[in-house]
C-alpha cells in the first residue's frame, strides 16, 4: 500500500494519529480549565453574596463627616428643593478623631491640620450623568483646572453658594458586619493556590481571553451607510439610476 491509500485507510477509520491525540489531549485539558475558572466564578460570587448580620448592640467605629443644610435654609421656602440637590452631592469623611485633624509636616515640625472637605465637584463627562434638573443645573458653575503638565486643562462644576450647607460631625454606628465565611474562603485559597502552583493562569487568560476579541473592542465600530436601507430600496436606486 502506497502512502496515499494508508491516508485514506486512516482517515476512513477511527484509528486516530500522533498529531490528533495532541490536539484532543490540549482540547480535554482546555475544557478542565475552563471549568476550573467557572469554579472559581462562582465561589467569588457565592464570597460577594455571603450577607450581613446584624449586630446589637451597634458598635461604634469612629466619626462620619458630612454635610447638612443650614437650619434657615431648611425652614426657607426652598428647603425641599435643596435637601434633594444635596443628596446627589453630598460627599461623606470618616476619622477616628472627632476633630478630623491630619500630621502634616511644617518646617521640619509636625502639626495637627484640619483636613478639607468639600461638596462633589464633578467633571464635565460626571455632570452629564447625574440628571439634574434644569433649576438644579443652575446653581453651578464651570470651572477649569490645569493638570499637572501644565497644559491640559479640565472642566469641573462647583456650587455657587456652598454656603447653604454646613459640615456635621456624628459618631460612626456599625449596625451589621459580614458573615465569617471560613469555609468558603478556604476553598478560594485552594483553586488558586492550586492554579498558580501548577502555572495554569496564563492559560485561562488565553482560552477565556483571545485576541482577536480583545482588538475588536478597542477598533473603532465602522458605520455602514447601507444599513438603514433594505435590499428593495438599494435595488430601486440602482435601478433608477
Amino acid at each position: 500500500m502506497d502512502n496515499q491509500e494508508i491516508e485514506n485507510y486512516i482517515a476512513a477509520s477511527r484509528i486516530r494519529t500522533g498529531r490528533r491525540r495532541k490536539r484532543d489531549a490540549l482540547k480535554q485539558r482546555d475544557r478542565q480549565l475552563l471549568q476550573y475558572n467557572r469554579k472559581r466564578k462562582e465561589l467569588w460570587l457565592a464570597w460577594r453574596n455571603r450577607g450581613y448580620t446584624e449586630l446589637t448592640p451597634p458598635v461604634m467605629k469612629g466619626y462620619i463627616r458630612c454635610f447638612v443644610l443650614r437650619e434657615d435654609v431648611a425652614r426657607s421656602r426652598d428647603g425641599d428643593f435643596f435637601r434633594e440637590l444635596l443628596k446627589k452631592i453630598n460627599t461623606y469623611d470618616y476619622s477616628h478623631r472627632k476633630d478630623f485633624k491630619v500630621k502634616k509636616r511644617r518646617r521640619g515640625r509636625k502639626i495637627h491640620v484640619l483636613r478639607e472637605q468639600h461638596l462633589l465637584q464633578p467633571t464635565e463627562y460626571f455632570f452629564k450623568k447625574m440628571k439634574l434638573t434644569p433649576k438644579e443645573v443652575n446653581c453651578f458653575e464651570e470651572r477649569i483646572r490645569y493638570c499637572k503638565n501644565g497644559i491640559d486643562q479640565i472642566k469641573y462644576f462647583v456650587v455657587k453658594e456652598p454656603w447653604r450647607f454646613v459640615l456635621q460631625v456624628r459618631p460612626n454606628m456599625v449596625t451589621r458586619q459580614r458573615v465569617v465565611a471560613p469555609e468558603l474562603c478556604s476553598a478560594i485559597d485552594q483553586l488558586d493556590n492550586y492554579l498558580k502552583r501548577h502555572q495554569m493562569e496564563h492559560r485561562i487568560w488565553k482560552v477565556t481571553r483571545s485576541q482577536q476579541s480583545s482588538r475588536r473592542r478597542w477598533l473603532p465600530e465602522r458605520k455602514d451607510p447601507f444599513k438603514k436601507y433594505t435590499l428593495q430600496q438599494l435595488l430601486q436606486e440602482e435601478w433608477y439610476e
